[in-house]
């Protein structure tokens, strides 16, 4: 397998940015527009783990990706850019709510079905830091 740390076509993360209560929702990479990256482009942003052999076959399946997050790119310079985590996690546990639409009448008419239940889950969301990353770990496009 090949050497993940050898392969020239990844980005690395050359500068960490707006830091959030948890960690960085911001990481900057070595790739730009003179590269193709584009705004709105996403990326997989990692570490490299240990080498992996299959202890059946001892196989080299080569080395673990450590995933820090994922983002998309919000800034392009001609020699960098700037991806932001698009990940989220809820805040706090969801809230569900239930109507009933026969209480929703106009006119004397329900606005549908009869004992129809509607039910929603309003999930508040944060956005996720990215996790331990740092200077040099990897960034591919996804």
């Amino acid at each position: 397998m090949s050497d993940l740390k050898a392969d020239t076509r990844l980005a690395k993360v050359v500068h960490i940015t707006v830091a959030g209560s948890d960690g960085p929702l911001e990481v900057v990479i070595n790739r730009g527009a003179r590269d193709g990256v584009k705004r709105g482009d996403r990326f997989l942003v990692f570490s490299i783990g240990p080498h992996v052999n299959d202890p059946d076959t001892g196989e080299d399946l080569g080395e673990i990706e450590l995933v820090r997050g994922r983002g998309e790119v919000g800034h392009v310079q001609e020699q960098m850019a700037t991806i932001r985590t698009t990940e989220r996690r809820r805040t706090r546990p969801g809230k569900h709510i239930t109507r009933d639409p026969l209480a929703y009448v106009i006119a004397g008419r329900p606005l549908s079905k009869a004992y129809e239940v509607i039910e929603e889950e309003l999930a508040p969301e944060a956005e996720m830091p990215f996790d331990a990353v740092t200077l040099g770990d990897f960034a591919k496009p996804i």
